[in-house]
């Protein structure tokens, strides 16, 4: 049996005594092992801090919550602002019949109707086309630059279509000339709205909406009047006038609150990166192709079924003073029930009305059915920017996207009164006017359909 050998004390000769085996060999030295692991824990050590460097970074770098104040009285001006900018807008726009049943009979009875009916598609075109350069403006900080200088144009052109008599110059004056103008005034008032109001968007959004509506129920029966008793000249030049108050209080009363948005493009086609953004507009588009046939011809057909024109020009001012309802009340359900869901309804019910249009063939039906129409119609014109800024994930963006917004469908707009003229004239009625109509806005409510499946599944609520 082996022994160990124990006179020398030095644990470098000790030995195991199974296997015979130094002692100081089986185990580590003592500095080494000390010295890695305090190696390790400086480096543990040195990831903590870094870590805790790096949240302090991101802390510091990341913006704070933009807080709304949903009320006062820089945003309620704001809206009042807007409301005037958007009377003489779209509150113009929607008047246009008035314009058309004149010029039929009087300055353009030797030109089609569908010809006609260009200049209040190229008012209505540009009044969103235009929008993809004063959106982003806007976006830069030039708010009062587009008021002033659409306010300018509006009024100069209003001005030169008091003196024109071919139709050259009335499309050049009426619908190119006030078309841009509106364009520069419209997008930035509207995106501005957006800037003060976050839980109030969609009540906000309806007052906006409704100053189109106080245009479009007025403006037809004071040119009616006009028309009659001073003549076409003076009654353009005293509308140029009205236009030039609106734009004034529209001037001193409208502000943004959101520092400018540097690099941004007048048309930046990423933003349909965004399915859910990009079937909103499409279904938007085609809406538009069909939705405001009764707008443009609605005087016009109640004339042809044998309705005075004094009544005919009336049932337009009560479809515009109608939609006051559509443009408030809807907006106001949506602050509970969500745009996309309302915006779907309205554009569904107005399709079903467009089938039905030609079968109003007495006075009482055809006003009933402007009222209604008037309603579903003015829903959809103040859904569908409380739409689009409910997928607007920057709110930085929401003059931008306005923009695209009204690029895109601004085409449709463009065509679609052309096509509902050539449609009457060369069928000789308005059932196949009617049939497109409604058949457009009922394909178009196919892709809100998708947009608000699509919103739905990524908020995680159907209420969108």
């Amino acid at each position: 049996m082996s022994q160990t050998t124990l006179s020398n004390p030095d644990s470098s000769t000790l030995q195991d005594l199974t296997t015979g085996t130094p002692l100081a060999e089986r185990r580590p030295p003592l500095s080494s092992a000390s010295s890695t692991t305090r190696e390790e824990m400086e480096d543990d050590a040195e990831k903590v801090a870094g870590i805790e460097d790096s949240e302090k970074t991101v802390k510091i770098d990341q913006p704070p919550p933009l807080v709304f104040p949903d009320g006062g009285m820089r945003a309620w001006l704001t809206v009042a602002g807007g409301f005037a900018a958007n009377f003489c807008c779209y509150g113009v726009v929607t008047s246009f019949g008035a314009f058309q049943e004149h010029y039929r009979t009087d300055q353009l009875a030797d030109t089609p109707l569908s010809t006609i009916s260009w200049i209040g598609s190229f008012q209505l075109c540009l009044v969103l086309l235009v929008g993809c350069i004063s959106g982003p403006a806007f976006d830069a900080g030039y708010l009062k630059t587009m008021i002033a200088s659409g306010g300018a144009l509006y009024v100069f052109c209003l001005m030169m279509t008091s003196i024109s008599t071919k139709y050259y110059q009335f499309l050049l004056s009426q619908g190119l000339g006030v078309g841009i103008a509106m364009g520069l005034l419209f997008a930035p008032t509207m995106a501005t709205v957006g800037h003060h109001f976050q839980k109030r968007r969609m009540m906000a959004f309806g007052i906006f909406s409704s100053g189109a509506s106080l245009g479009g129920t007025v403006l037809p029966i004071a040119m009616r009047r006009l028309f009659v008793k001073v003549g076409f000249g003076w009654a353009v030049r005293i509308l140029a006038f009205i236009v030039l108050l609106c734009v004034v209080v529209a001037f001193f009363c409208c502000s943004t609150r959101l520092p400018p948005r540097a690099g941004s493009r007048p048309v930046d086609f990423r933003v349909f990166r965004d399915i859910d953004y990009a079937f909103l507009i499409v279904g938007a588009g085609l809406c538009g192709l069909g939705l405001y046939a009764p707008v443009s011809f609605g005087v016009t057909f109640a004339v042809q079924h044998h309705v005075s024109t004094d009544l005919a020009f009336y049932s337009l001012s009560v479809l515009n003073a109608c939609s006051v309802i559509g443009r408030i009340i809807p907006n106001i359900i949506a602050q509970k029930m969500g745009p996309l869901n309302v915006l779907t309804l309205a554009c569904s019910f107005s399709g079903v009305m467009l089938f039905c249009w030609v079968e109003t063939k007495t006075t009482a039906a055809i006003y009933v059915f402007m009222a209604l129409f008037g309603i579903m119609s003015g829903a959809y014109v103040a859904l569908l920017p409380a739409s689009v800024s409910s997928l607007t994930k920057n709110i930085n963006e929401i003059g931008l996207r306005l923009g695209m917004a009204f690029f895109s469908t601004s085409f449709c707009w463009l065509a679609s009164a052309p096509i509902q003229g050539a449609l009457i004239r060369t069928r000789g009625g308005y059932w196949a006017c009617a049939g497109f109509s409604g058949g457009t806005v009922f394909l178009g409510v196919g892709f809100i359909l998708a947009a608000r499946h699509l919103a739905s599944r990524r908020k995680g609520t159907p209420w969108v």
